[in-house]
């Protein structure tokens, strides 16, 4: 992604987080920039668009951040752990990008009106749904050798995936937190899901 794209869709991540994604305008999007409404359209062709590659950028960050920690060949509640204490960081070090998603994707399936915007908000469910397996696979896993206690998997699988994005309701950075916090947050929410699923 080029610098200046990136660069308008961090704008739009943070106008959305503030105003709404429903009442921002691509003029807002542009006062944030300190640039023309033909910058955005440059590489956005509707505040649609916008929208969903924001909310697809925010899967990415996650994506990218759990990826690397998978093994297979570790025992599930040690690969769990790895995986949270992964996605954590990735989605409060790219926060406006996930207040986005919570605040938009039910009005985006209702109101996407070109095919592109269709064509994105199935790419937006594909990755969601890409994302939930990599935690369902490790949590099937688990139960299938003992170290999760056997239960409906969907209800414990977005329970777990519940828990660990709910600081993305309340978490606001703050200049004196320390990388220990995050740490300290990781494990803690890690430890958690674990419990909740032992």
């Amino acid at each position: 992604m080029s610098r200046a794209k990136s660069e308008v869709l961090d704008a739009a991540a943070e106008v959305f987080m503030t105003l709404g994604a429903e009442a921002a305008s691509i003029d807002d999007v542009a006062r944030h920039l300190g640039a023309t409404k033909g910058r955005i359209y440059h590489h956005f062709p509707s505040k649609g668009v916008l929208l969903a590659e924001v909310c697809l950028r925010a899967a990415d960050f996650a994506h990218r951040a759990v990826h690397p920690v998978l093994d297979p060949d570790l025992p599930p509640d040690v690969q769990l752990r790895q995986m949270v204490c992964a996605h954590i960081p990735a989605v409060l070090g790219s926060l406006p990008y996930h207040k986005v998603i919570l605040q938009s994707f039910v009005g985006m399936s209702q109101k996407s009106t070109t095919a592109l915007e269709r064509s994105l908000l199935a790419d937006i469910r594909q990755e969601r749904k890409a994302y939930e397996t990599l935690f369902r696979d490790v949590i099937s896993r688990g139960m299938a050798c003992g170290a999760f206690r056997s239960q409906n998997i969907s209800v414990a699988l977005h329970s777990v995936l519940l828990m660990v994005n709910a600081p993305v309701f309340w978490y606001q950075p703050r200049a004196e937190d320390s990388t220990d916090f995050m740490t300290d947050l990781s494990e803690q929410l890690a430890d958690m899901a674990v419990a909740a699923l032992q």
